[in-house]
């Protein structure tokens, strides 16, 4: 499992909200880039930096994410 916890997407609450709805509909590669185009940014300017859905061990949806090259 991807421990993501050290990089929540944050931004303006209308624009997490949509990404929130297109996750559901989008893979991850898909769900980045389109965060991009939102003008989201990763928490480094390093390569590889995927935006995913994290969950509890319980299955509880804990929300979106930034995992990097070395989380995956």
């Amino acid at each position: 499992m991807i421990e993501a916890d050290e990089h929540p997407v944050q931004g303006e609450e209308t624009a997490v909200a949509d990404l929130q709805e297109r996750a559901h509909i989008l893979d991850t590669p898909a769900l980045t880039a389109h965060a991009l185009s939102l003008g989201f940014r990763p928490p480094d300017d390093g390569p590889g930096w995927l935006i995913v859905r994290e969950y509890t061990e319980d299955g509880a949806d804990r929300g979106l994410f930034w995992v990097g090259p070395d989380d995956q």
